[in-house]
């Protein structure tokens, strides 16, 4: 059985050095939830998946820290942080206020091009939830929002949103392995999708927000089951 250090070491990709290969390697251990919360962290481990100094690791660590995915303390050493739910809770306000004007934005004046570049994404997403493969599926529905963004040149408001998609990866990812989400978020972007090919701003909205929201339904849900995972 191999270590999420080890694993992490075969994936990882030529570019930039060791040392940024450590820290976004274990940044995405924890986003993805190979590293759950409360998992320490084994310095030595990564330092020889790695081939790197103790204090490169420790550096990589402290900056996963400064983003508040781990924690640090003298006595106890270093482990992966809980997600707070406070921080999700502003997060999918942010969110939810801005997708939901860019959505509106795309029924009134999204291209018949762009349409169908959210068309054949959506037939993506249908081909991926078939073959089991929640990582495509996953991607393909950070792609679908994005899309809508890009093709009306809002690049200002990508810039925005792109970080707070970022900071709720880690629920995201979570949510994910949670039984028919994957079905459920697939009808949920299919709605979104015909609103704007309709034409109907108000009822895109609508969609965007039973969308988003059901997020942080799912997510109070999972963390009853889980309350080691989260705090307040």
């Amino acid at each position: 059985m191999f270590s999420a250090a080890s694993a992490a070491a075969r994936g990882r990709k030529a570019q930039g050095s060791k040392v940024d290969q450590a820290y976004l390697a274990l940044k995405r251990a924890i986003v993805s939830g190979a590293l759950a919360p409360e998992t320490p962290i084994d310095k030595t481990e990564w330092c020889a998946a790695f081939e790197v100094s103790r204090l490169s690791i420790t550096t990589a660590i402290n900056r996963l820290a400064f983003e508040g995915l781990v924690v640090v303390e003298p006595q106890r050493g270093s482990y992966v942080a809980k997600i707070r739910l406070e921080d999700v809770r502003q997060w999918m306000l942010m969110r939810r206020a801005l997708e939901m004007e860019v959505v509106a934005v795309c029924a009134a004046d999204m291209s018949d091009d762009a349409l169908a570049g959210l068309e054949k994404n959506l037939a993506y997403q249908k081909a991926a939830i078939s073959s089991g493969d929640l990582e495509g599926f996953h991607e393909l529905d950070t792609g679908f929002h994005r899309q809508m963004t890009e093709a009306l040149g809002l690049a200002r408001v990508g810039e925005v949103l792109d970080p707070l998609r970022t900071h709720l990866e880690r629920v995201r990812r979570t949510l994910l392995t949670e039984p028919a989400r994957p079905q459920n978020t697939f009808r949920e972007h299919e709605a979104i999708y015909a609103a704007i090919a309709a034409r109907q701003p108000v009822q895109a909205k609508s969609e965007m927000a039973n969308h988003l929201d059901r997020v942080l339904r799912e997510l109070h849900a999972y963390a009853a089951k889980h309350p080691g995972f989260f705090e307040e």
